[in-house]
């Protein structure tokens, strides 16, 4: 049973964290800050290598790069990468917006891994808001990185479809009210998004809904949403009565939609902060509201083991590395948390799961 360890490691990275996302294996980006005028925490991109089982705090994580925002900027609040390049919702300070001189809200950055560096490309104003209370509340980039998706914190959401080489936009989708969550096919050819009570799938390609779901069950607020593979998706809700996180699979081939699977993983929660599913559509990790990280596998939908208030403050994104070694997580509590995954932990069967199965498989013969 050794091999079933977990090595875990915190750090304090000096600002509140909101976002967190794998540039590769063993590399992290997170994004945060103090905000508009926050004096003294600064807004910041930080790329740190990680290693929890290193021995000093130092080689554990190391920072390769860092980017400072502008102070009277607002801080960043979502990123997404993939292949090299960074999306990053963050509003320019309010005055500014409120003058009606413009908002540029998403910006590209780009990870230069022979130098180890940040660098700054380019930023865009798609929603020409005068309201600085309107912000970018979603940013996904596909796997590919060939098509990117915003949505809006307005209700209903604007939510855009755009193109990361050049960050024009595709096609605009107007939505059936607050988008709380999106995310993309591994082949970036569909994006799908939820609301607290319904699912909307789009094609990137035409811009068109071609699959909906608005039959769920009452007592459900949908909260997160992960592709799992091309025509199948997770969806995290949690219950409005009573306590408890239900994670259900949807199949949406050909325009349909029919539930595979649904099931109340725990009784503990009262929401998830965030969700992420590894690469194999194997493993999910949820982060909770009482600070606390859940390891959800998606074969049978068992939770597996939950590290408790991992963070002493709000936990604001969970991502996995892209070969399930590493789940990070990132809290407004200026922290980052990393686990250690077991290997090919996704598949691996305790020994207890093996003779439950088979004093099962022996009841029923």
């Amino acid at each position: 049973m050794a091999s079933m360890k977990f090595v875990t490691a915190s750090y304090n990275v000096g600002y509140p964290a909101y976002g967190a996302k794998f540039l590769n294996n063993d590399t992290l980006l997170v994004a945060g800050g103090g905000g508009e005028g926050n004096n003294g925490i600064p807004n910041k991109l930080t790329v740190l290598r990680v290693d929890p089982t290193k021995d000093t705090e130092k080689e554990q994580f190391h920072i390769l790069s860092e980017f400072a925002l502008e102070d009277n900027d607002d801080s960043p609040t979502a990123i997404d990468a993939s292949k090299g390049i960074i999306l990053v919702g963050c509003n320019e300070n309010s005055t500014k917006i409120t003058q009606g001189k413009g908002n540029k809200h998403l910006r590209k950055f780009k990870y230069d891994k022979v130098n180890d560096q940040l660098e700054f490309l380019t930023s865009v104003d798609f929603d020409a808001s005068t309201n600085a209370d309107d912000y970018t509340k979603l940013v996904y980039i596909s796997r590919e990185g060939t098509v990117a998706a915003i949505a809006s914190s307005k209700v209903p959401a604007i939510m855009r479809i755009i193109d990361p080489s050049d960050l024009t936009e595709k096609f605009e989708i107007e939505t059936r009210g607050e988008v709380k969550d999106l995310h993309f096919s591994t082949d970036g050819k569909v994006v799908a998004y939820i609301t607290g009570s319904s699912l909307e799938v789009i094609s990137t390609v035409t811009g068109s809904c071609i699959a909906r779901k608005t039959d769920f069950d009452k007592n459900w607020s949908l909260s997160k949403i992960n592709f799992i593979a091309d025509d199948t998706v997770l969806i995290a809700a949690s219950l409005k009565k009573g306590k408890g996180i239900v994670l259900t699979k949807i199949s949406i081939k050909s325009g349909n939609t029919s539930v595979l699977r649904s099931k109340q993983v725990t009784n503990r929660f009262k929401g998830i902060t965030s969700m992420d599913v590894d690469m194999k559509g194997e493993l999910a990790v949820l982060a909770s509201n009482d600070n606390s990280i859940a390891l959800v596998k998606l074969k049978d939908l068992s939770m597996s083991k939950i590290f408790k208030q991992a963070h002493s403050f709000a936990i604001t994104e969970v991502t996995i590395s892209p070969d399930s070694t590493y789940v990070a997580s990132v809290s407004a509590a200026n922290t980052i948390h990393i686990i250690k995954l077991p290997l090919n932990y996704a598949n691996y069967t305790s020994m207890k799961q093996k003779i439950s199965k088979l004093e099962h498989h022996h009841h029923h013969h």
